[in-house]
């Protein structure tokens, strides 16, 4: 996809120098041919003209007819001004004809109709351009398919993947590939295809066995909190929330782990936040003077509600909820499973508890938030004013109806030693309204999705995963699925269009062009945030193996431009059995 995305008065790099002014159709490999008017081109045309109602067919080389005529294979150099039908190997008629495929240098001058292939052909009425036209110019509106290089179109056109380099000063549809992507045949986009559906296919039915454990778990420990902070007057704070986030309820997990995450939100609070620390996105809280409730005992000398006190007494909570589950009777539904909380992670937000159940084992999540105080804070305006083309002002309306939240994770080093001051601002229900529903996935009737965006990033946050498992890369690197979900949405504001499901290998290939740029600038933009570097040294802890996750992802392009699979995925396209 075009770097320099969008629609309308847009010139993106590597054009041929074709120009279309009006509105014909072009469609791809067109590079040089000129269309006035309403005509269409056949394969294997160089340079012919025509300027009345004739019929080309492919292979005509430079071929001319000025009647309405079809011109017959290998007739070099006819040309036609009357009626009548050519056959091979004539030479000039002045009557109308028609011609048929391989004529070379024939020249038509009625309407006529152009098939693919024809190389430098103008066209003085209204017409549709095929395939392999090269260079070819059209002066009304039209729209123009893959492999187009360097087309220009005045009026509304679509632009499909593998136009190369494409600009549109009207309103234009362009496909977000600019490198000429050859993987993107029919049979190949099916077994990419298959092979993403493989790795993210979870039966219903294990969702559902799976949901009857979790569920009632979570529902549990979120009671027994509750019950515990009204014995020890915490019930004004402790009233806890749950909301459900992450990959899971995303629908974007490419793995067969079972790990789940949930938030326990204080709400109802009356909060002062302070934007002190934008740039990594984070902020101090405070309490007016209107509040008394119970978060006062969690305040610092000077004021700062303290996120390290609060994670603190909310993973005391939850150890004994837990607790109390684990004790629980024979008639209980946790009857056999076994608990265990796993220790607390430095600069870490969530209180992980691992359940087993026989051979199941669940990994839970739970991430303390406070509810943070509409509106959305200043750092964020930013981020409003650039989105112009996706999404949409109701799609932004919607968005920003989602409440933030403020959680407890460690800033940077040198910026809140003790942790009690900084709180990391969260989009997760923002950006779960982004990628569980309409805004990022548009559906059909059907409920079928009728883009491939979400198996762009399933894809790369699978060839991650593998990376990371098998020792590409160290587990332990701060690169993570996060940064794949911020390049994809910011590929997709540069490039709203394109993103068919029959693109699929062309717009993979583009996110991989943008996560290489990032990396090579060490600069990766928060998507809410536009000032908040991801890739900032202060921030990002693996910039070390940056390169090495830019060489694995630059193979990954280059197998899939060759129509091959990378080896990630190679297994995965084979039959389940």
């Amino acid at each position: 996809m075009p770097r320099d995305a969008g629609a309308g008065k847009g010139t993106t790099s590597e054009k041929s120098g074709v120009t279309g002014k009006g509105s014909g159709k072009k469609s791809p490999d067109e590079a040089g041919a000129t269309g006035k008017g309403s005509a269409r081109k056949s394969p294997d045309e160089a340079g012919a003209t025509g300027k009345g109602s004739g019929r080309k067919t492919p292979g005509k080389p430079g071929a001319t007819g000025k009647g309405s005529g079809r011109k017959t294979p290998k007739a070099p150099a006819a040309t036609v001004n009357g009626s009548g039908r050519k056959t091979p190997n004539d030479a000039t008629r002045k009557g109308s004809g028609k011609k048929s495929p391989d004529e070379a240098g024939a020249a038509g001058k009625g309407s006529g109709k152009k098939t693919p292939d024809e190389a430098g052909a103008t066209v003085k009425g209204r017409g549709r351009k095929t395939p392999d036209e090269s260079g070819a110019t059209v002066k009304r509106c039209g729209k123009k398919t893959p492999d187009e290089a360097g087309a220009t179109g005045k009026g509304s056109c679509k632009k499909s993947p593998d136009v190369a380099g494409p600009a549109g000063k009207g309103s234009g549809r362009k496909s977000p590939v600019k490198s000429g992507a050859t993987g993107n045949d029919r049979g190949f986009q099916t077994k990419l295809k298959k092979a993403i559906d493989n790795l993210v296919r979870v039966p219903q039915t294990d969702r559902s066995e799976t949901a009857k454990i979790y569920n009632p778990i979570v529902r549990s420990i979120l009671e027994e909190i509750k019950k515990i902070a009204v014995t020890e007057e915490e019930s004004d704070i402790f009233r806890l929330q749950q909301l459900n986030s992450g990959s899971y309820f995303e629908n974007l997990k490419v793995d067969t782990t079972n790990e789940f995450d949930f938030m326990f939100c204080i709400y109802g609070e009356k909060l002062v936040v302070q934007e002190t620390e934008p740039d990594i996105g984070m902020v101090a809280v405070k309490l007016p003077k209107s509040n008394n409730s119970s978060l006062r005992k969690y305040l610092t000398p000077d004021g700062f509600l303290s996120p390290k006190k609060l994670l603190s007494r909310f993973r005391s909570l939850v150890e004994r909820a837990v607790d109390t589950l684990s004790k629980a009777g024979a008639d209980s539904p946790f009857r056999g499973l076994q608990f265990e909380l796993k220790p607390q992670k430095d600069g870490c937000p969530a209180v992980t508890l691992m359940v087993a159940k026989k051979r199941l084992q669940i990994s839970i999540d739970l991430v303390l938030a406070l509810v943070a105080p509409p509106p959305w804070p200043r750092c964020t305006k930013e981020w409003k004013n650039g989105v112009t083309l996706w999404p949409n002002s109701r799609g932004i309306r919607k968005i920003k109806k989602n409440e933030l939240h403020l959680v407890a994770k460690a800033a940077p080093p040198g910026k809140d030693p003790r942790g009690n001051k900084l709180w990391r601002l969260s989009f997760s229900q923002a950006e779960k309204d982004i990628f569980s529903g309409n805004i990022i996935n548009p559906t059909d009737a059907s409920h079928h999705a009728k883009t491939c965006r979400k198996d762009c990033l399933r894809c790369l946050k699978y060839i991650k995963y593998k990376l990371q498992r098998t020792g590409g890369v160290a587990g332990d690197v701060d690169f993570a699925s996060y940064h794949l979900k911020t390049v994809l949405l910011h590929a997709i504001v540069k490039q709203p269009n394109g993103w068919e499901n029959d693109n699929l290998v062309t717009c993979i290939v583009y996110v991989i062009d943008e996560l290489v740029q990032c990396i090579i600038k060490r600069h990766l933009p928060h998507f809410f945030i536009p000032g908040y570097n991801l890739f900032d040294p202060a921030v990002f802890r693996g910039l070390r193996h940056l390169d090495d996750v830019k060489n694995h992802f630059l193979r990954v392009k280059e197998d899939l431009m060759n129509g091959r699979l990378p080896e990630e995925l190679d297994a995965l396209a084979m039959p389940v059995h």
